[in-house]
């Protein structure tokens, strides 16, 4: 089984990100890959960038997904999960429907950490569309950009840092902080002892585990 896990945007940035994460929990070298999709937003940063994501995805799915038996949509709205869907049918799957349903499977809650208020709808919808939105405890929006994260990842480790110590005071739910920028920011306050935020690639890969 070789499963390929898609980033429907094209930046190297991210794709590696999503690489190191996948290649730390272990899979079988041999058994999974990462690409991006050329042609579509180095960011999705808006329902617009969403948009001509999925359609980039649309005209270069059938080439990128040759040689493998399923693909995962590595974006955390699931930019594409449906275009995927349509070609693929049950090979598809979306990142963070598959979180979701791991958790709903586990009988837990999540509470959800965003950036960037302009695309808090988005999130919501995508959340809303996996089946499991009722996994979501509660929602926290940092109002700062996925590129701002970027260009000061310290400054935004102490405002998730700040964040996930209210949280977990509040409530014993587990975190999940959402999007690529959050998958190493949450890494970062793992290894510094914050064992409540969960590590969403393992759930993933727990999940495509029992497929």
């Amino acid at each position: 089984m070789r499963t390929l896990f898609l980033n429907p945007n094209s930046s190297d940035q991210i794709t590696a990100t999503l690489r190191r994460h996948i290649s730390r929990c272990g899979w079988p070298v041999e058994q999974w890959d990462v690409a991006k999709v050329e042609g579509a937003p180095r960011i999705i940063g808006s329902a617009t960038d969403n948009e001509q994501a999925a359609q980039a995805l649309d005209r270069s799915l059938q080439s990128l997904c040759a040689g493998f038996d399923r693909v995962v949509m590595m974006s955390s709205v699931d930019t594409g999960y449906d275009i995927a869907r349509r070609h693929l049918r049950d090979a598809a799957f979306g990142f963070t429907r598959s979180v979701l349903a791991q958790r709903a499977r586990l009988g837990q809650k999540l509470q959800v950490i965003t950036f960037d208020a302009d695309m808090t709808a988005l999130y919501e919808q995508a959340f809303e569309a996996t089946g499991h939105a009722a996994v979501v405890s509660n929602w926290e929006v940092l109002d700062t950009t996925p590129s701002d994260v970027a260009r000061n990842p310290n400054a935004a480790l102490e405002r998730v840092r700040g964040l996930c110590s209210e949280l977990s005071f509040a409530s014993e739910h587990p975190i999940f902080v959402v999007g690529a920028v959050g998958l190493d920011l949450a890494a970062s306050l793992r290894q510094d002892g914050m064992e409540r935020l969960i590590d969403p690639v393992s759930d993933l890969l727990a999940w495509l585990g029992d497929a």
